[in-house]
């Protein structure tokens, strides 16, 4: 009787043990996904990646073969992410996952009110890191992008920075008086002008000769300056 009772623990002992040796480790799942999705990203960024969400009630079959992941999607990006895992061979099964991702840069940050046309300076704004995979595409990392540049629009205190909040700043204004460089180069005549529109750096504008009184299309090299070349 004591042998049959022994045989019989053994077995319940045993049996969970037998059963899992059956089933797909989630935890081996959770980390292949994870170090897929490490070696899909910029080793230069700063990321933020959450744990594969995986049901845990989930009995798979034992893959015996490598698992092979795949981004649903095509490729890995910044934010919500649908993962694949797949385990090809005998057993064969697919299932899918979501990875959230944070990426981290260093950003402009406003800290100093933009009215619409105002010179943007070093004091307008800071550099903050800040989780950008929420961030819409255009943000600002370079200062040198915006500064003397002029502002589009009003942007409050706080604000993220982006490439439509500035423009080129206006270096000719409409019934401003211009020099008009025209010839070629060793051979410069300056003659004076009236701009016709206003204009940015390379822009092409209408401007009116004082002299011959026609109208003629120049290139705005600086404040107060266009030229033609022939």
């Amino acid at each position: 009787m004591k042998t049959i009772n022994l045989a019989l623990c053994l077995l319940l002992f045993a049996s969970p043990i037998a059963a899992a040796s059956q089933f797909q480790s989630l935890e081996a799942i959770q980390e292949a996904v994870q170090s897929f999705v490490q070696s899909s990203l910029d080793p230069a960024g700063q990321y933020q990646i959450s744990s594969a969400q995986i049901d845990p009630r989930l009995q798979l079959p034992a893959c015996t073969e490598k698992l092979e992941i795949f981004p649903q999607s095509g490729n890995i990006r910044s934010g919500r992410n649908t993962i694949g895992v797949r385990c090809p061979g005998f057993n064969n099964w697919t299932i899918y996952s979501t990875v959230v991702i944070k990426s981290y840069e260093a950003i402009l940050i406003l800290t100093k009110q933009l009215n619409r046309n105002d010179t943007i300076s070093l004091d307008h704004f800071s550099i903050e890191t800040r989780d950008t995979s929420t961030l819409q595409a255009g943000y600002l990392t370079d200062p040198n992008d915006i500064i003397n540049k002029q502002a589009t629009r009003f942007v409050p205190v706080g604000s993220v920075l982006y490439r439509f909040h500035y423009r080129e700043p206006t270096l000719v204004k409409r019934g401003e008086r211009v020099n008009i460089q025209s010839g070629k180069p060793g051979l410069l005549i300056t003659s004076a002008g009236v701009a016709m529109t206003d204009g940015i750096k390379g822009q092409q504008i209408s401007v009116k000769n004082v002299s011959s009184q026609r109208v003629i299309q120049a290139t705005v090299i600086n404040s107060g300056l266009v030229s033609v070349y022939f």
